[in-house]
């Protein structure tokens, strides 16, 4: 019985450790386009107050803000929010390298970081 609840106990404290990983406020965890680009409006529940854009090794830029639109272009990937709305708007440019892509969007909700992982095909 000891190691039953034991066993159980773990179980519990990985799922609930998962599904705070997962919180993604109703965003999209991942967004792919074809090698053509295009744009996409990925939705969530909350509202966003920063949004960058980044590559997971150390580089990332910050979004301009004007007039409550936050705009940020990293590389061949552009992101646009209204400061306190709840949709990102995202264009990619044509993928002419013949290699995927991939980049990280990022938006501050409340005091917790949100990301998209958004993936470009070759």
């Amino acid at each position: 019985m000891k190691r039953f609840m034991m066993i159980a106990a773990m179980l519990l404290s990985v799922f609930a450790l998962s599904s705070c990983e997962e919180d993604q406020w109703g965003y999209d965890n991942r967004v792919v386009f074809s090698a053509a680009g295009g744009d996409e409006d990925v939705d969530g529940d909350d509202s966003i107050h920063t949004l960058s854009i980044g590559n997971k090794e150390g580089d990332e830029k910050q979004a301009v803000e004007v007039a409550g639109v936050m705009t940020v272009t990293y590389d061949w990937l552009t992101a646009t929010a209204i400061k306190g709305d709840n949709e990102i708007h995202l264009i990619a440019q044509p993928n002419k390298t013949g290699e995927k892509r991939k980049l990280y969007v990022y938006g501050m909700i409340g005091n917790r970081v949100m990301d998209i992982t958004v993936v470009q095909n070759k």
